[in-house]
């Protein structure tokens, strides 16, 4: 899960590095605090460290409890507008500590070692964003600089060069980290890109855009499962278009697959969005599912698409019913217990009625 600035920006790489960030301040926080309490060796001003230390704990703390809590509502909210203030936060406490500890400390090995692996965690944590990254390791860089300067220790060209390469290390490990992270992000877009495209191959007519025959089986095995203890009925009508064959010896293939597509639309058009669906079956032979009360509110819907067509005044002139393209439709209802082909055969015993009747019209079972 990411977190995103209001821009819509990724801040935090996940939720786990941000814990594990957070949970390396309260460890590294509490061993340099048993340390002082346990009187070592190395002299140390005790004032200039116990409140930086307790509030790095607490402040940790504090935050771990709200990362576990909000988990999949962190990148939204009061929390993600308050996360650069939170990460500045870290780094002046931080700040305060490694200046002091150059100037307590007869050599930084120990403040160059905890400095590392406090910019470790935070570059993992924020290199996908530039400006938490930089509002953590900035004022750190600085107290160190400002700490060789005004600390009386030996070698201060070895302590700069290594302050550098510090910095240095940060930056290409966060470039080297926001690559690989594009390219996974890329890699991931084209997949779900690929996926989508499968996906489409596989449930929708390539022509029409309507569902296919495939598609189909798993509509009806989904809405008759449903149906099983409810009050409403599917119905299933099948459509055919007439004298197809004619119109496409008439004005060519190319000619019919366009009518195809503008028959598919009508039939879309006249449907009602929540509780109809649409399937090319194969050739000029289309199905519609519909979740309906009772029957009338099926043959409605076989009417819009009817009226629809008309309005269309797609001419066909190798027709004998009208000098316009025209359907014929039979409907069938579902009963429990009754599968796709039972149903199916139903429906088309209409349609052969529809078609003996002279086309063009709707029949059902009485």
């Amino acid at each position: 899960m990411d977190i995103k600035h209001s821009t819509g920006e990724v801040a935090i790489a996940s939720v786990k590095g941000y814990l594990w960030f957070l949970c390396l301040n309260i460890i590294f926080a509490a061993w340099l605090l048993v340390r002082i309490l346990s009187g070592d060796s190395v002299t140390f001003n005790t004032q200039h460290y116990m409140l930086p230390l307790w509030s790095i704990i607490g402040f940790s703390v504090i935050n771990l409890c709200t990362t576990i809590t909000l988990r999949d509502g962190i990148n939204e909210g009061l929390y993600q507008k308050c996360l650069p203030l939170i990460v500045l936060t870290f780094s002046v406490l931080w700040s305060i500590l490694f200046f002091n500890m150059l100037n307590d400390f007869k050599q930084p090995t120990i403040t160059i070692v905890i400095l590392v692996i406090i910019l470790l965690p935070a570059t993992i944590t924020f290199y996908i964003s530039g400006l938490l990254l930089t509002l953590f390791c900035i004022p750190i860089i600085i107290s160190m600089v400002y700490g060789e300067i005004v600390s009386p220790l030996e070698f201060p060209l070895l302590l700069w060069a290594g302050t550098v390469i510090i910095l240095a290390v940060v930056l290409s490990a966060r470039y080297i980290l926001l690559e690989s992270y594009l390219r996974t992000q890329r890699s991931e877009y084209e997949r779900n890109v690929l996926i989508k495209k499968l996906l489409r191959l596989a449930n929708y007519d390539t022509l029409t855009g309507l569902f296919n025959r495939h598609s189909l089986t798993e509509s009806f095995a989904r809405s008759s499962r449903q149906l099983e203890h409810g009050k409403k009925s599917l119905f299933l009508i099948v459509l055919d278009i007439d004298f197809f064959k004619q119109y496409n010896d008439m004005y060519g293939h190319v000619q019919g697959d366009k009518c195809l597509i503008q028959v598919s639309r009508c039939i879309e058009q006249s449907l009602r969005k929540a509780s109809d669906a649409a399937f090319r079956f194969g050739g000029e032979e289309f199905v519609v599912l519909a979740v309906c009360d009772r029957l009338p509110n099926a043959i409605d819907i076989a009417k819009r698409i009817q009226h629809a067509l008309a309005d269309a005044r797609i001419p066909h002139k190798g027709s004998s019913v009208a000098p316009r393209v025209t359907i014929s439709q039979g409907i069938a209802q579902w009963h429990q217990g009754m599968p796709l082909e039972g149903l199916l055969e139903s429906a088309d015993k209409q349609l052969y009625q529809a078609k003996r009747d002279g086309r063009n019209r709707i029949c059902w079972e009485r």
